[in-house]
């Protein structure tokens, strides 16, 4: 039996291709655009810091993320009232449309993924996986600024 390391980084390589190949493909989007795009559906009007955070990618590549993001159409960056320092990014309705084609991509793929799986066993995957991120987390004041 691997180790659950390796059984994690292989199912988060695997399905990562996948998710990443048929974005390329389908949508001509490029590396680190599809968990953008996931986030922004939610989460619209956020700083690059916020996103850069909850997509777990460094700051200073989000940047050139989002820069080929918004020459795509996808995204715009704007300054909101009382708040000259920070750009907050907003999807345009193409890029709506185009994060709501992905968002299906995510799900197809999640279902192959979970295809030997019953209902109650993906349902506690999903459960465990949550614990395992809670351990991984950092905690208060440790390791984050």
């Amino acid at each position: 039996m691997h180790s659950l390391h390796y059984l994690l980084m292989k199912t988060h390589s695997a399905l990562s291709r996948r998710v990443v190949s048929r974005a390329q493909r389908e949508l001509g989007l490029s590396p680190g655009q599809p968990k953008v795009l996931d986030f922004l559906i939610d989460h619209e009007g956020c700083d690059q810091k916020t996103i850069a955070a909850h997509c777990e990618i460094e700051q200073a590549t989000v940047g050139p993320i989002l820069t080929r993001m918004e020459q795509g159409g996808l995204v715009q960056r704007r300054q909101q009232p009382g708040n000259r320092r920070s750009l907050f990014v907003y999807l345009t309705p193409r890029g709506r449309e185009t994060a709501q084609a992905m968002a299906a991509i995510f799900r197809e793929e999640e279902a192959v993924a979970a295809s030997k799986l019953t209902p109650a066993q993906k349902e506690q995957l999903q459960d465990l996986l949550g614990l395992v991120c809670q351990g991984l987390a950092p905690e208060e004041g440790v390791g984050r600024p």
